[in-house]
C-alpha cells in the first residue's frame, strides 16, 4: 500500500489532478487487462547506424537525458539531489535494471519528461512489452520499448528524438539491428519511429486468459509502415 501511496504522491505532484485521474484509469484497465486480452501487433526491424546530426533533437531549453545501467546509477542521483526521478511511476521499474534492462529517461529542467527501456539480453527483454517475438541477441539484435510521456510534454518530438538516441547506444555496444511490436492501431509510437525507416517483418497475436497466455507471429513482407501515418506529432 505504501508503494501506491507513493505513486499517487508523485502523480499529483508531477502531473496533477488530471494526471491522477488518468493514471487511475492506466491501472483500472491494466486490470481488466490481466483477466482478458486479445491484440494484434506488427514486428518492425531498425539499423541502429544513424549520424548525430539526423537525432532530431527538439528545441526544447532544459532537456536532457540520463542513461542508468545500474541501480546505483539511480540511487546517485537521487542523492545528489535536484533531479525528480520517477522511481514509483509504473514504467520506471528497479527490477529491470537489476536483469540488465537499460532505462533512458529525458529530463526537462530536472523534471522527468519520457522515459524508454532497451533489452541488450534475453534476461532483460521484460522491460520492453513482455511479448515473445523474435529476437536473436547472439547476432547483433536487441529490443526496446516501454515508452511513457508524461502528459504535459507530448507532441513535441521527444518520443523520436529518444528513439534515435536508443539507436546510437545500441550501436555503440555492438548491435545492429533493433526490433520492437508495435499494437495495431497505435499511430502514435508509429510516428515517432517513421524517422528512424523501420521495415515490417511479422506480424503477431498476444492472447491472455486467466493462467494461460500465447504469443502467435507469423512472418510479413518486409516493408515500410503505412504513409499515412508519416508525420511526427511525438
Amino acid at each position: 500500500m505504501s508503494e501506491i501511496r507513493r505513486r499517487v504522491e508523485h502523480l499529483l505532484k508531477t502531473e496533477g489532478i488530471g494526471g491522477l485521474v488518468a493514471g487511475a484509469g492506466r491501472f483500472l484497465r491494466q486490470k481488466g487487462r490481466a483477466a482478458f486480452l486479445a491484440e494484434r501487433y506488427h514486428v518492425f526491424e531498425f539499423e541502429t547506424e544513424c549520424n548525430d546530426t539526423d537525432m532530431c533533437r527538439p528545441g526544447i531549453e532544459g532537456l536532457e537525458v540520463v542513461v542508468f545501467e545500474h541501480q546505483e546509477e539511480v540511487e546517485r542521483l537521487i542523492a545528489e539531489g535536484g533531479y525528480e526521478v520517477p522511481v514509483f511511476h509504473p514504467s520506471f521499474r528497479s527490477v529491470w535494471l537489476q536483469r540488465g534492462g537499460v532505462a533512458f529517461l529525458a529530463f526537462v529542467d530536472r523534471q522527468p519528461a519520457h522515459i524508454a527501456w532497451v533489452a541488450l539480453s534475453p534476461e532483460a527483454r521484460g522491460c520492453c512489452d513482455g511479448l515473445n517475438y523474435r529476437v536473436d541477441f547472439d547476432r547483433g539484435e536487441a529490443c526496446w520499448g516501454g515508452s511513457y510521456t508524461w502528459p504535459r510534454f507530448r507532441n513535441r518530438g521527444i518520443y523520436r528524438y529518444m528513439c534515435g538516441f536508443r539507436l546510437k547506444y545500441m550501436q555503440k555496444h555492438g548491435f545492429s539491428r533493433c526490433r520492437d511490436a508495435v499494437r495495431v492501431g497505435n499511430i502514435a509510437s508509429l510516428r515517432g519511429q517513421l524517422r528512424w525507416t523501420p521495415m515490417l517483418c511479422a506480424t503477431g497475436w498476444f492472447v491472455r486468459l486467466p493462467k494461460w497466455s500465447r504469443w502467435i507471429e507469423r512472418p510479413a513482407t518486409c516493408g515500410y509502415p503505412s504513409p499515412a501515418v508519416s508525420s511526427d506529432s511525438n
